[in-house]
């Protein structure tokens, strides 16, 4: 059997049997992604809402494990333990396959310029597992995988290479070097490579962003590997409240986080280069047909926000292990310059700058921060044990929206800013990315299918909310960045949304390929 995400009104979990032709959805994981299977068969983990949960597969039943702000990979061992990476950035973590609390295995090592510990897959034994080391900076030599224990907190290097690797009987590490899926000769007793590696395939899906090629492997006789190029296509693509298109801006790319500018005149966005090594900011002039690409250093530039004059843009930007915030002028002039470092081996990015230009909204891990302008001093805002995500202010600067999973599921919420003292839910069936209409009087979220959903609002004194409203069905990009926030943005009369959408190619997806009795060949 295979476990694989894939896309339906969202994305979703199926199964499917090697050599057959039926494939099966499993009920209750919307948005699901890096699925792994317990030792039995019986359950898939999976990462979904900010969480670790697992599903029944015969059942369907889907119960909650822990947090897992941006999960990175699990493995399960007959003995119920679970080793998986939480966030994006950080270390790997152990909890019981029955839930509970997450205990800490690993810190990346900043000597050997680490920012995250992902992916790990346990060796025969139960207890030895192989994870990849790796940054985010462009440092590509100083990625490895290597081998941790459950007994210890020592690793040990195995091989150089940005990507997860595998261990199949009767013995071989599957790595991948370069664009090549390999197989090397691997003793799982000695821990020692031998011999040379022999390619299997070199046409294995591979996402720099995040440092994976898809590809799985059951011993030696089944390996099965997803083709493809890194990263899907999308297109920007405009949508009336019906859910009609109504055109389409610039070509089509693997783009992430649009944002439009105060004017609605220009459009800012990143988007993955055709190679998937790095990310760029660019700024998009439909009127003008123009576009101008803001950075050129191979990391990562993403979350990009627009200044209230529509003159700069502040966004992350990966060029130390962690992730600062820096502001560059929208015309491309000048250098981009820091303007904020919130903590080394942190996930932070900007989500929204006031309309007065006195705060901008950041998040820092897994909490809502934010700076004072032009002072620069941050301040939390919410610091719960629970994830916060996509925070926007309103437009007259007093309340706030957001997303949280307090519940076990992304809900949206309204608190008043700064003071946060009261909050209100917004959506009754989960909900991420809020935007709010510019005259205040209506909320926009996306509901865990996929469908734009609409909120009347009346603000003064109080705050009071109407039934949420679904106006159409969308087909979004599957985000793959833990950076990748922003899927669509709204114009301020609340009549158009521009949406980072998947492109139909008019053919079937690049398909699975499964390779039979593959260890034979290196027999040869």
């Amino acid at each position: 059997m295979v476990a694989y995400s894939a896309q339906a009104s969202n994305y979703v979990l199926w199964t499917y049997e090697v050599g057959g032709r039926r494939t099966t959805s499993l009920d209750g994981t919307q948005g699901a992604s890096y699925p792994f299977w317990s030792p039995d068969g019986r359950f898939i983990g999976f990462f979904a809402d900010g969480k670790l949960k697992k599903v029944d597969v015969s059942g369907g039943q889907v119960q909650v494990l822990c947090d897992a702000p941006n999960g990175r990979g699990g493995a399960w061992n007959r003995d119920g333990v679970i080793v998986f990476t939480p966030d994006s950035f950080g270390g790997l973590f152990r909890v019981s396959a029955a839930g509970g609390s997450p205990v800490e295995m690993s810190k990346p090592d900043a000597s050997r310029s680490e920012s995250s510990h992902r992916w790990p897959v346990f060796l025969p034994d139960g207890k030895h597992f192989l994870y990849l080391g790796t940054n985010f900076t462009g440092q590509l030599e100083k990625n490895a995988v290597f081998l941790g224990s459950l007994d210890s907190q020592e690793s040990r290097f195995l091989v150089s290479t940005s990507a997860n690797a595998a261990y199949a009987e009767p013995g071989y590490l599957l790595y991948m070097r370069d664009k090549t899926l390999v197989a090397q000769p691997f003793d799982h007793r000695s821990y020692v490579l031998s011999g040379e590696p022999h390619t299997l395939s070199d046409e294995v899906l591979y996402t720099r962003i995040v440092n994976r090629a898809v590809f799985s492997v059951a011993g030696g006789e089944v390996l099965v590997t997803q083709t493809g190029k890194a990263g899907s296509n999308s297109q920007l693509t405009w949508f009336d409240r019906g859910g009609k298109p109504m055109g389409t801006v610039g070509t089509s790319g693997a783009y992430g986080n649009v944002r439009l500018s105060p004017d609605g005149r220009r459009i800012a966005v990143d988007q993955t280069n055709p190679d998937g090594r790095n990310v760029d900011l660019w700024i998009l002039e439909p009127d003008r047909a123009a576009a101008t690409r803001l950075t050129f250093d191979p990391s990562g530039h993403q979350a990009p926000i627009w200044s209230p004059d529509g003159k700069q843009i502040m966004f992350s930007w990966n060029l130390k292990l962690g992730a600062q915030i820096y502001l560059k002028n929208a015309d491309g002039s000048g250098s981009a310059e820091e303007v904020a470092d919130l903590g080394a081996g942190l996930q932070t990015n900007t989500w929204d700058w006031s309309r007065d230009g006195k705060y901008v909204l950041v998040r820092k891990g897994n909490e809502l921060w934010y700076l004072s302008w032009p002072e620069r001093v941050a301040k939390p805002l919410l610091q719960a044990k629970w994830t916060v995500l996509n925070a926007q202010f309103s437009p007259d600067g007093r309340w706030i929206a957001y997303a949280s999973n307090e519940t076990g599921t992304m809900e949206i919420y309204v608190s008043p800013f700064p003071s946060v003292n009261g909050k209100w839910q917004v959506s009754s069936a989960g909900g991420q990315e809020p935007r709010w209409r510019q005259d205040g009087k209506e909320l926009f979220y996306l509901s865990p299918e996929g469908k734009m959903m609409a909120v009347g609002l009346k603000t003064g004194t109080s705050f009071k909310a109407e039934s949420p409203v679904a106006l159409f069905q969308t087909q979004r990009r599957q985000p793959i960045s833990s950076f990748a926030v922003f899927s669509y943005d709204v114009s301020s009369d609340g009549r158009r949304f521009l949406v980072i959408t998947k492109v139909d190619e008019g053919k079937a997806a690049p398909p699975l390929s499964v390779h039979l009795n593959w260890a034979s060949e290196m027999e040869k």
